[in-house]
């Protein structure tokens, strides 16, 4: 059964060569193209996608804005975000308005299909370009300290000897030892 697959586009052009894309792959079958956020709004909850693709630069309304509503109204339809913008604020607003990947229009044709596929079998698709930004990202983030981290040297040497002190101390109790 093919992957149903909604286009939200506000540059005809674009949205038209989307259309004839999905219309050449035999796994998707485009279920509607919409120029705005607001048309989106009103009929892709009618359409009910397996997948949509999203630009971000929408009229009005933006299609990180979009996604956090569709998603509110279909959370198992899986969106793509299809965009030129590489900054990582919008990257990181629209995964967390709950878009599940992230793709930059300059992408071949054949791998826009295989990301709408992998979207639809579980997987996060993004541009390599944008993967890279996800990851520098995660890596420049400082991780928590331990809470044995947060202790003081004397503290964490206490500790340490602590279940020595409680083992003596049973010793001596089975012993009867004062």
């Amino acid at each position: 059964m093919a992957i149903s697959v909604s286009i939200v586009e506000d540059n005809r052009g674009t949205r038209e060569s989307l259309k004839e894309l999905l219309g050449r792959a035999s796994s998707l079958r485009c279920v509607g193209a919409h120029p705005n956020a607001e048309e989106a709004l009103r009929h892709i909850p009618v359409e009910r996608p397996d997948v949509v693709l999203m630009d971000i630069n929408l009229p009005h309304m933006s299609g990180i804005e979009c996604v956090g509503l569709l998603k509110e109204r279909l959370p198992k339809t899986q969106v793509l975000m299809l965009t030129t913008y590489e900054e990582g604020d919008l990257i990181f607003d629209s995964l967390r308005n709950g878009a599940s990947g992230y793709l930059l229009k300059n992408m071949p044709p054949a791998e826009l299909i295989q990301a709408v596929e992998q979207v639809h079998a579980g997987g996060a698709p993004m541009s390599m370009q944008v993967a890279r930004k996800v990851v520098n990202h995660f890596q420049k983030i400082k991780r928590p300290l331990s809470e044995m981290e947060k202790l003081t040297k004397r503290e964490r040497k206490s500790w340490r000897t602590w279940p020595r002190a409680i083992s003596t101390r049973k010793s001596r109790i089975s012993l009867e030892l004062p």
